[in-house]
């Protein structure tokens, strides 16, 4: 039977993440009835770029030892019902194309009057996360381009946006309910300022990767194997903190005793 054809755009936390995830379920030995041929598109030099090379060289080992084709230096610069067309003239054939190579904001903020977006349809705000042109409107998360405070300038020398990550979000969250509550006073708002506190990322059941960052570790400690696994998975954990507060604890508890039984005969990976 012949091969399933899934390209995946994007080399860093998400599409690696994805890669060796199908790769381990639906590689050349975990596929009934035929076999997947997974291709990674990078347009940069390596995978996962916010880490280490050393670490990046193992990961794209792992890779390629789950039969994952990677392809680094690939810049898409076309999506096509049969497969994808990078800048170099390389055709990969698909029939599943996965993007994962960043975020673009919802299309319709582009189209509200009066209000500052850049190109990728993010609300532009100030340091206090109100809009640029309204003061009146404020905007948080992977839909707002925030000024990374204290950032050193890109090479380039443009200023540096925060990073759309979930720890951004729920930091600038904290600094808007601050900034909320004292905008009716007409008390000073607070300006974000970013904490970077590192990445980790999951390579499947194989390993996981990352780099900490703060003045605990005086800079930037790397983690592999084991000790990263562990933190990982405390991370996950600590997601249920924020359902207990949407949800109340008989919700979360009912959720978390549900998924604990139906883990071991669910799909790993679900196609739809």
């Amino acid at each position: 039977m012949s091969a399933h054809r899934i390209v995946i755009i994007g080399g860093g936390a998400g599409g690696l993440e994805l890669a060796t995830r199908l790769g381990d379920r639906l590689g050349p030995h975990g596929m009934r009835g035929g076999r997947a041929e997974i291709t990674l598109v990078e347009a940069g030099p390596r995978v996962l770029p916010a880490l280490p090379e050393k670490l990046s060289e193992g990961a794209e080992a792992l890779l390629r030892k789950l039969r994952v084709d990677v392809r680094t230096g690939e810049r898409v610069t076309a999506l096509r019902a049969d497969g994808i067309e990078t800048a170099s003239g390389l055709f990969v054939p698909a029939e599943i194309s996965v993007w994962a190579a960043g975020i673009r904001a919802p299309a319709f903020l582009a189209t509200l009057d009066g209000l500052e977006v850049n190109r990728l349809d993010q609300l532009v705000v100030e340091p206090t996360l109100a809009t640029t042109r309204d003061p009146d409107i404020f905007a948080l998360g992977d839909c707002a381009s925030c000024p990374w405070l204290g950032a050193a300038p890109a090479a380039n020398g443009a200023p540096v946006d925060v990073p759309p990550r979930a720890q951004a979000a729920h930091q600038q969250a904290n600094t808007l309910y601050r900034n909320l509550l004292a905008r009716p006073d007409r008390r000073p708002l607070r300006a974000f300022r970013y904490r970077d506190f590192g990445s980790l990322v999951s390579l499947g059941d194989h390993s996981t990767v990352g780099s900490l960052m703060g003045a605990l570790v005086g800079g930037r400690l790397f983690v592999e194997g084991l000790f990263a696994r562990m933190m990982y998975i405390s991370l996950h954990k600590m997601h249920k903190m924020h359902e207990y507060a949407l949800h109340g604890a008989g919700r979360v508890a009912m959720d978390t005793l549900a998924r604990f039984f139906s883990r071991s005969v669910e799909p790993r990976v679900k196609l739809h």
